[in-house]
């Protein structure tokens, strides 16, 4: 087994963001989500640490964005088919233990993204925050999408990074 370290997945990232972007975009039909899926997919590769040496990456990460598109697909189409709640019914969803977890997780998040440089961090937060697209992002900081793509991947690293380190 080999760990898997960023600049693996940055090589990845960069060979490979726009294929399965365009794959997924067929399935989704809408740019947004299908850059979202495709974050989640490279997310989803960093959390797995480790890889066989005989492992295609390029196809793993494929075969993940497949399935977080299906995922999407059927979730959409429940969706369409719901039944209004009744939010007057108490619930005690989230535990007092669950609920400190989260903001200790929010405030190590934050942290991350206060230590970002500051190109870096305004790439994250346009993305993220403003759900603008690469294109967008580029012509507002007069940077070249693949620097988009470069920053947001070391800011998704960092932050990723400082969750992992903090036992919860």
């Amino acid at each position: 087994m080999a760990k898997l370290d960023q600049t693996l997945v940055s090589h990845l990232f960069l060979n490979h963001h726009q294929a399965i972007h365009s794959h997924l975009l067929n399935k989704v039909e809408c740019h947004a989500i299908a850059e979202d899926l495709t974050q989640e997919a490279f997310l989803r590769l960093l959390n797995k640490n480790h890889w066989e040496h005989d492992e295609n990456l390029a196809g793993y990460v494929f075969r993940i964005a497949e399935r977080l598109a299906i995922d999407f697909i059927r979730h959409q189409r429940h969706q369409t088919h719901h039944v209004e709640l009744d939010n007057s019914i108490p619930s005690n969803a989230i535990e007092t233990e669950q609920l400190t977890i989260l903001r200790q997780q929010c405030e190590i998040l934050l942290s991350a993204i206060a230590e970002l440089p500051m190109r870096c961090r305004d790439v994250f937060l346009l993305r993220k925050i403003d759900e603008l697209s690469y294109s967008e992002i580029a012509k507002q900081l007069g940077i070249s999408e693949k620097t988009v793509q470069r920053e947001l991947v070391n800011a998704m690293l960092h932050c990723h990074h400082r969750l992992q380190s903090q036992p919860f």
